[in-house]
């Protein structure tokens, strides 16, 4: 390995998805992948080894440092001639991901790799094979400090939590490293973001806390981030805001449950509110539970902070389906819940997952219906089994999982095998419901009750464009329709 000291060369890198997971190919069709938001995690990281005094640190996201939202010459210039290369992937990015990593050490063979991210904690012996020296398992800013202390000093890694690696020939995995309290998430050093991130963003996103205690069979963020709900002080996410005030049109909280923890949340918005830090072109959208539309007082607080749109997770109005998912909520509601967000003026985004072992052709029907009705958007996002989670283990005792490509794990497309429907059948259903909710007859009608006739009028437009069939009908999701036909 390299000689590490505060002047070497530190590339951090975070690809965006790609079609069939090809370093540098064709862009992921799906809407996250034509948002221009900040990296999940490099610029977290580059603020605290900054902080830490490592002077030439560097993060590469080809949205805003590459061509054409891919690597250029010039990012491939400066990541082969890093001395520690730092990638954090996601499982639908870990194919060109690990590939990055292959180069990377064909070009630089005593650089050091270091792997991270959500995908991370639960395929770290995949990651060492695939080329990293070291793997973070689990959250990052603390571990990667000791890490690079270590490198620093050339010492043994062995007494370091969190964290998978090869010595000798011999691959260590270390005990799990203990989750940040909150007060060392609000010791932390802000993300840090150059100018290209800074100018290109069309959302600022704020963290304010971490955690979520229902652990749903289908998501990984209790296993990530822990049961219980850890917040960043007041001071800390006001802070945050003000920081990031010039980036962007409006602010996105990435809290997975902006109101886990109704009482700081209150506090918190009363601060926006009193310091007028979202009183501006920006308005706020956040994750929500069905469960806060209870809670008036915390809507009303909301409202005024300036959130105009909430995403909610309601998976179902199929109290079976919810079951079988693990929820904490049922049909009724979540059904209540959307026409209270709708009644305080709230843009409600819904997230459902149809596909369940309790799914039909008739529930998915009756599910349509209620979205066309009682949502402004939707996603509809096949049942994906992520890894580590209930989920995916149960997927693979009953032998259920239909393709080990992770590219398509991006909870767009069928990747199980579902009960009661073929697979190709579950598919074209979803995306029928995807045309006939987004058709412009559909958006019309929802331009005309809309919260906010400017989105609305968008989406139409989008509709008009036949904007939701190139993410639906792409080249690799055609060829996996065909895939699907060729298993049911």
């Amino acid at each position: 390995m390299n000689k590490i000291s505060k002047k070497s060369t530190i590339s951090l890198v975070e690809l965006p998805p790609t079609q069939f997971g090809i370093l540098n190919g064709e862009p992921g069709y799906d809407i996250y992948s034509h948002i221009k938001i900040p990296a999940r995690a490099i610029h977290v990281l580059e603020g605290v080894l900054k902080a830490d005094g490592w002077e030439n640190v560097e993060s590469i996201n080809p949205l805003f440092h590459g061509e054409r939202r891919k690597l250029s010459g010039g990012n491939f210039s400066r990541i082969f001639s890093s001395d520690i290369l730092g990638i954090s992937a996601i499982t639908r990015t870990s194919q060109q991901s690990i590939e990055l990593a292959r180069r990377y050490k064909e070009a630089n063979p005593k650089g050091i790799i270091i792997f991270g991210g959500s995908d991370s904690k639960f395929r770290a012996v995949e990651y060492i094979e695939g080329g990293a020296d070291i793997v973070v398992m689990g959250e990052g800013e603390k571990t990667i400090r000791k890490v690079m202390e270590r490198l620093e000093m050339s010492a043994d890694l062995s007494d370091v939590d969190g964290i998978a690696f090869r010595a000798n020939g011999k691959l260590t995995i270390a005990k799990p490293a203990e989750l940040m309290s909150p007060d060392e998430l609000s010791q932390l050093p802000h993300p840090y973001y150059d100018k290209k991130v800074r100018d290109g963003v069309h959302t600022a996103v704020v963290e304010t806390s971490r955690g979520c205690p229902h652990n749903c069979n289908f998501c990984s963020v209790t296993m990530n981030y822990g049961s219980r709900y850890r917040t960043k002080s007041i001071e800390y996410s006001a802070e945050e805001f003000g920081r990031t005030k010039d980036m962007g049109s409006l602010y996105f909280i990435s809290d997975d449950n902006f109101a886990g923890n109704r009482k700081h949340t209150k506090e918190l918005l009363e601060q926006l509110i009193e310091r007028g830090i979202t009183r501006s072109k920006k308005n706020l959208h956040v994750q929500i539970t069905a469960k806060a539309a209870k809670d008036s007082e915390l809507l009303g607080l909301m409202k005024k902070a300036g959130v105009s749109t909430v995403y909610i997770g309601f998976e179902s109005i199929v109290d079976a389906s919810l079951d079988d998912m693990g929820k904490a909520s049922n049909a009724t509601e979540n059904k209540d819940a959307a026409s209270i967000f709708r009644d305080f003026g709230f843009w409600v985004h819904g997230m459902l997952v149809p596909g369940t072992d309790s799914d039909t052709p008739e529930t998915l029907k009756e599910t349509l219906s209620w979205a066309k009705k009682s949502l402004d958007s939707v996603q509809f996002f096949p049942l994906t089994p992520l890894p580590g989670t209930p989920l995916m283990h149960k997927m693979k005792e009953e032998k259920r999982i239909l393709t080990d490509d992770l590219s398509l794990y991006d909870a767009q497309h069928v990747v199980i095998m579902p009960k009661k429907f073929t697979p190709y059948q579950l598919q074209r259903q979803v995306y029928d419901m995807y045309e006939e909710f987004y058709s412009v007859s559909e958006s019309a009608k929802r331009l005309f009750r809309a919260p906010q006739k400017k989105n609305a009028f968008k989406i139409m437009a989008y509709a008009l464009s036949n904007g939701i069939k190139s993410i639906l009908y792409n080249k690799q999701s055609v060829q996996h329709l065909e895939f699907l036909k060729s298993v049911s």
